[in-house]
């Protein structure tokens, strides 16, 4: 297996850093892109950069946040640009939580941070596969689902509009990862990294679960949590450990210590 970091808040030149996740993910001949970052414009110089194609046999969407998904207008306007041509027709299956498509605001409900509002429309007809309440299982990926939220966490406020147009806690319940060869694939662990890698040794059935890799959410968690996840992860026998994009420059000081740690940018490529 293979993981390529195309989008994370930190790059080497000449690669261009955005507040923002995306991965790409080579197994047994499948070509996954995980997340797409924040715009179009910095997933297609990435991918020039990392001389990569984008022929992705699916991509899944980890949650239904702008700096996850937006960059999926890059596919929009590949196919707009000649629409005779039929190389720019895109079939390319989306793996998705159907609650990845409410609005939604920053904790002072003054900042839309949901999917773009015109790349929605779009994407409400694209190939969208939707991932809920129970684990997917795609050959040797399993996609989590809604994640188990047993342990507790310390979780970011954010809000949601309703029907009614009124404003609700959002609990971001579209928070999803892959598991692929063992290696679990997060993009901000909203539900609680701990949550996370406990659900991930439950879907995978009890095969060990190697490795972690992508956002752990801990940019402002407390020490007293910081040290709680320390104290877990060093518990878990891992192989590897590379925190990305919302991790935080504390936990990632922090979890630097850890065995297996590997530090994560754009254009990192690991061979597993």
């Amino acid at each position: 297996m293979e993981i390529m970091v195309l989008i994370d808040n930190i790059a080497n030149k000449p690669y261009i850093a955005q507040h923002g996740l995306s991965l790409i993910i080579k197994y047994n001949d499948k070509k996954i892109l995980f997340d797409a970052g924040q715009d179009p414009f910095t997933l297609r110089k990435n991918l020039e950069t990392i001389k990569e194609r984008d022929n992705f046999d699916s991509i899944v969407i980890s949650h239904g946040h702008y700096d996850h998904t937006d960059g999926l207008q890059y596919f929009i306007n590949k196919r707009n640009k000649s629409s005779s041509d039929r190389e720019n027709k895109y079939d390319i299956p989306i793996y998705i939580h159907p609650e990845a498509f409410v609005d939604r605001y920053s904790s002072d409900k003054r900042k839309y941070i949901g999917i773009n509002k015109s790349l929605k429309k779009h994407l409400i007809k694209e190939n969208l596969i939707f991932v809920e309440n129970n684990p997917y299982f795609e050959g040797d990926m399993i996609i989590s689902g809604k994640v188990e939220r047993i342990f507790p966490y310390e979780e970011e406020l954010f809000y949601m509009i309703t029907r009614d147009n009124t404003y609700k806690i959002d609990p971001v319940n579209d928070d999803m990862f892959i598991i692929v060869d063992g290696v679990v694939i997060t993009g901000c662990a909203h539900s609680g990294i701990i949550n996370v890698m406990e659900y991930a040794k439950k879907i995978n059935k009890n095969k060990k679960i190697r490795g972690v890799i992508g956002g752990f959410h801990l940019m402002s968690a407390s020490k007293e949590y910081l040290d709680k996840v320390y104290n877990y992860l060093s518990k878990c026998d891992l192989e590897l450990i590379m925190p990305l994009h919302c991790t935080g420059v504390n936990a990632m000081n922090l979890l630097s210590t850890l065995d297996g740690f590997i530090y994560g940018h754009v254009g990192k490529i690991l061979i597993l």
